[in-house]
């Protein structure tokens, strides 16, 4: 369904999107000034030259405390110092020296979190080149109150975590230099919740990431020199800012380049190379002299791409990349050079179906004018202690993506993500809502400058990344409004424009909900929720039982239950202190599938409490469409290793629910729109076929539903043919047990179990199953309960192929490998095996294999 389509059938109504924007009345965006139009050639202009930075990342010295004039005094080697390998923090500088045990094991972070509270210098000494002599020190990220000198000469002060600040040096530098910086201890608050549970609420003072001060699994608030140091070139007769691109008509090609120049002579050259960086393609160049002057002008190139390619959303189409590469020479000969990659691709914002509501925002994402329903999880900083590498990024995106996730919301709790996210992100068709570091209206506490300066820093590093689609100004804050909110809107149209601002999530539509959890409801309430978006729910659940093992301390591990402020209470959502405490908030659900008399049967039943809470409420969002626009679960990722939200654990490892939610979101599946778990006389449930991409079309689709009992007999099958007409949500009819085998399901109390599985073919072949457990409820352990199967398997490089072997349909075969599970993936895994099936895996491991399911 086109846009031109789909708005016939909503409401013309003005949205909260306007009259908010009305309200802000920002300025021009850069690509509103006056165009200068441009013709591409086929070709390449001149190479250009390499940016000269000079970085001084590596080995740092890192001493506590002492005064400015013993650290500052020169003269070499501090005798009380250890290595810190920036860029780190000053917790993982101690782990890594030996100063602290793993603050990620037992209760580790309250020997970690002291250090918070203390001062820290750093110290460099580095060697410049005769004849170099590069005019700006710059530092991308230090956390949080810092002051400078280079050579004994004082620079300055900085405050904030996440801009990137610099000065200028080139009269201070010399052959031998040393450069030292002290960070304070900042903001701070500490107000602890109870004897056990640390808290600090100064992170409302500051602009960091708050959910390392004491609210989200670990309490160790950041300090360090986190991001990159180093020097470059920056004289210039003028300044220009980092190339804004934005795509105006996808289908057409038609793109704004527009760069702001400060002290433009108007006689600069402006050249540049536009090539494709992910396909094969011609690569285009230009070269003109626009004339742009004055103090504070607008670039605004008006370029049409020939024959472009375009970027999609996973699930929609190829992730199309370009490469920009930008040079401005002043006719005294000194140059700015550029170098971005874009994505060719409109975002809009449109109402969904029925959505009537002036108070609301418009919450159907359109991408190069096509409406899609978004399939979405939250996102969550990775690390505590600020430890970011590229192989942790590509393995938890990754994973997203083989999840069939298409959207994550960066949410406020963390950081405005790094550039690496972002690469990944745009790469694997990835959408992003990227909200502000605030929470619960902090920003009516948090220092404008400091929140202001985070937004002018980020909004021109990210904006070229096709994958975002959304600023956000934080999360949960229930007035969502203030000076800080405004400065925020107002910048996200100014700085950008091409893409939409909400004041927080849930805001205009949308809704947060954790009756199920929080609240110690029943498991059944998320299935009823309804919205036209859903930012968060979920339930929290244990990591595997690997996972768990690495943070226990050696005499915790075998003990079961545990001790209540022990290692594993510890490592929950809110330290296990607060009443009802967390155990008590997991096993609400956990205790409906099993027996919780040793560790493994409290992961494996979280798990799946996790599961079955989520899993229909994400379907019957998707049924709903395009009455629903999307649901976001919360959530894929963790900051500290912990029971919790998470389908992906804290060292990469899927959970059994990761798997269960994957299936929920595959791009063509078939489901049961379900508003409860349980069997009653009388049960049937609609039956719906989803087609993201439309892949049913032109083909025969049969879906083949079957419902087993407790014994694994059949109870009923029935064959549905697919929709006359592509439809992304299409209702086939109602799937219902006999009124009989309804009544003696409900009848035999122990026995009320009834599993079913959803098949979809396409012209014979089978493309999607699933299976679902009702009325476990019945019985508790009846999952584990079930006849025995048995499975063989053999593996091949990169291939395993199992086979049910038995007479009996094996019920949720997992597929792990636990001595190497944090690099571990397999194609799937928690799926069902008729007797004398075989699935055929792909995977990256055949070494250590642990193959199982309920029943054998």
């Amino acid at each position: 369904m086109k846009a031109d389509t789909f708005e016939k059938l909503v409401s013309g109504v003005p949205m909260l999107d306007e009259r908010e924007k009305e309200g802000w009345n920002p300025g021009k965006s850069l690509f509103q000034e006056e165009e200068y139009p441009v013709t591409l050639l086929c070709g390449r202009e001149e190479t250009i030259p390499e940016k000269k930075e000079y970085s001084l990342d590596g080995t740092w010295e890192m001493a506590e405390g002492g005064t400015e004039e013993e650290r500052i005094a020169g003269g070499g080697h501090w005798a009380d110092s250890m290595d810190a390998n920036v860029p780190c923090s000053v917790h993982t500088a101690l782990f890594e020296a030996g100063k602290i045990p793993d603050p990620l094991k037992a209760c580790n972070d309250a020997i970690a979190r002291k250090n918070s509270y203390k001062t820290w210098w750093f110290r460099k000494g580095f060697r410049m080149e005769v004849g170099r002599k590069p005019d700006e020190l710059f530092f991308q990220g230090v956390c949080y109150q810092a002051d400078f000198w280079l050579n004994g000469i004082y620079l300055g002060e900085h405050r904030g975590m996440f801009s990137e600040f610099s000065f200028d040096v080139g009269k201070y530098l010399k052959e031998d230099n040393e450069l030292v910086v002290r960070i304070a201890n900042a903001p701070e608050k500490q107000n602890p919740m109870s004897a056990y549970m640390d808290n600090d609420d100064g992170w409302k003072k500051g602009t960091v990431i708050n959910c390392v001060y004491g609210w989200h699994y670990a309490c160790i608030p950041s300090r360090g020199i986190w991001r990159s140091v180093g020097l470059r070139y920056k004289k210039s007769s003028f300044w220009a800012e980092k190339p804004f691109v934005m795509t105006q008509n996808a289908a057409e090609g038609k793109i704004h380049i527009c760069v702001r120049l400060h002290g433009a002579s108007g006689k600069e050259k402006v050249r540049g190379n536009l090539s494709p960086d992910n396909f094969e393609g011609k690569t285009w160049s230009f070269s003109c002299e626009p004339g742009v002057c004055g103090p504070d002008g607008v670039l605004n190139l008006a370029v049409r791409v020939p024959e472009p390619r375009l970027w999609w959303p996973l699930h929609h189409g190829e992730q199309n990349l370009y490469r920009l590469c930008l040079w401005i020479t002043a006719i005294d000969g000194t140059e700015h050079t550029f170098e971005t990659t874009f994505g060719i691709r409109t975002i809009q914002m449109m109402a969904a179906v029925g959505q009537t509501d002036a108070n609301q925002y418009k919450w159907m994402f359109v991408i190069n004018e096509k409406p899609i329903f978004v399939k979405g999880s939250n996102w969550c900083t990775t690390d505590a202690l600020l430890r970011f590498p590229e192989e942790r990024y590509e393995r938890f995106l990754t994973l997203a993506a083989k999840g069939n996730i298409q959207l994550l919301r960066a949410w406020g709790g963390g950081m405005p993500e790094n550039d690496i996210f972002y690469r990944y992100c745009d790469k694997l068709g990835i959408l992003v809502i990227q909200e502000w570091p605030t929470c619960w209206d902090s920003q009516k506490e948090q220092p404008l400058t400091e929140l202001e300066e985070t937004v002018r820093y980020h909004m021109p590093r990210l904006r070229n990344h096709p994958s975002l689609v959304m600023w956000c100004g934080g999360n949960e804050s229930k007035e969502a409004d203030g000076e800080a909110m405004d400065r925020m809107a107002k910048l996200a149209y100014e700085l950008d424009g091409s893409r939409p601002f909400h004041r927080t999530e849930p805001w205009g539509g949308s809704l947060h909900d954790y009756s199920t959890y929080w609240d110690m409801g029943d498991i059944d309430l998320s299935l009823r929720l309804e919205s036209v978006f859903l930012g968060e729910f979920g339930m929290a659940s244990a990591p595997n039982y690997e996972s768990v093992m690495k943070y226990l301390s050696d005499s915790e591990k075998a003990v079961w239950p545990p001790e209540r402020f022990g290692s594993f209470g510890h490592h929950t959502p809110r330290f296990n202190q607060l009443e009802p405490n967390d155990m008590a908030h997991m096993e609400n659900s956990a205790v409906l599938f099993c027996r919780l008399d040793s560790l493994e049967h409290f992961i494996w039943a979280t798990q799946m409490a996790q599961a079955t809470g989520v899993r229909h409420t994400l379907e019957a969002y998707r049924c709903r469409f395009p009455k629903a626009a999307g649901v976001c679960y919360y959530k894929l990722t963790d900051v500290y290793p912990a029971c919790s939200w998470a389908t992906l654990d804290y060292y990469g490892v899927q959970k059994l629910s990761y798997y269960v939610l994957a299936d929920s979101y595959e791009p063509l599946h078939a489901c049961l729109l379900l508003d409860s778990t349980r069997i009653c006389q009388g049960w049937e449930a609609p039956v719906y076929l989803l087609d993201d991409a439309l892949k049913a079309c032109g083909h025969t689709t049969r879906i083949e539903i079957t419902a087993y009992d407790d014994k694994l007999q059949i109870i009923k099958r029935k064959m549905f043919d697919g929709p006359a007409q592509a439809e992304v949500s299409a209702c086939l009819g109602t799937f219902s047990l006999e009124e009989d085998t309804a009544e003696a399901v409900c009848r035999k109390s122990e026995e009320g179990l009834v599993l079913i599985t959803i098949r979809v073919y396409l012209d014979g072949e089978k493309r999607d199953e699933t299976f679902y457990w009702l009325n476990f409820q019945k019985k508790q352990g009846s999952l584990l309960e079930l006849p025995a199967a048995a499975l063989a398997w053999e593996t091949q490089e990169g291939i395993l192929t199992i086979t049910n072997s038995g007479e009996i349909p094996a019920v949720g075969v997992t597929v792990e490998c636990p001595e190497e599970a944090e690099h571990f993936w397999v194609e799937d895994s928690m799926f069902w095996l008729n007797p004398g099936e075989t699935r055929r895996l792909a995977l990256n491991k055949t070494k250590g294999l642990r193959i199982r399911a309920f029943n054998t």
